[in-house]
């Protein structure tokens, strides 16, 4: 999975990012490039600097929250 070094690299680094709680943080393979006010602005800055290439923009927040979902919804109706 082409995401699993970013996740790694913020979980790693995550009592340090926890200074920028709420914030949103910009991280391309080890490298920690940054951190934004708004997920636009770390969504702008990882195109600008990385291109087209993966990177990770992600929410620095000290526990994730649970998501729920179910495979007995029904399909959208048409």
């Amino acid at each position: 999975m082409a995401i699993e070094r970013e996740l790694a690299t913020y979980h790693e680094n995550l009592v340090e990012l926890l200074a920028s709680q709420g914030k949103y943080v910009l991280i391309r393979d080890s490298e920690i490039a940054g951190c934004f006010d708004s997920y636009e602005r770390a969504l702008g800055a990882g195109y600008e600097r990385f291109g087209l290439a993966s990177f990770l923009v992600k929410t620095i927040q000290q526990a994730e929250p649970l998501l729920y979902f179910s495979r007995d919804m029904p399909g959208c109706p048409a």
